[in-house]
């Protein structure tokens, strides 16, 4: 299958799937004897699962990571969970800091008129 085939099946860019390639994120894809990469159906689910991943907060790097532990077989499985624990307590975090970031801006809501307004308008006069 064509690199053209598989972003199509993927919906990842040629571009990314030549990335994915350069940076160890996909493995050597073999060639035909014309020189143009010959995918079969294992790509299309290493790219499946390295979206998977991107999905749930994983980097690029953190997948390579994975992915390294991956090769080392059973004996890297606690290891790799762990890494998703730990992009489950930093999605927790952006929730945590989201959820700030609501509370002050239902604060400014709720409170435009009789302090941030004012407080603008004092600020602003310097730019008259």
């Amino acid at each position: 299958m064509t690199i053209k085939e598989v972003a199509e099946k993927t919906g990842v860019s040629t571009d990314t799937l030549r990335y994915y390639e350069r940076i160890g994120l996909l493995p050597a894809v073999p060639r035909k004897a014309n020189g143009i990469r010959d995918y079969d159906e294992f790509f299309i689910h290493l790219v499946s699962f390295i979206q998977d991943l991107k999905s749930v907060g994983f980097s690029l790097e953190a997948i390579l990571d994975y992915i390294k532990l991956a090769k080392l077989g059973e004996a890297s499985s606690e290891a790799r969970k762990q890494m998703i624990i730990e992009v489950q307590n930093i999605l927790l975090n952006k929730i945590k800091v989201l959820y700030t970031m609501v509370e002050k801006n239902s604060y400014h809501l709720e409170h435009y008129n009789d302090v941030l307004l004012p407080q603008t308008d004092k600020l602003m006069y310097r730019f008259k």
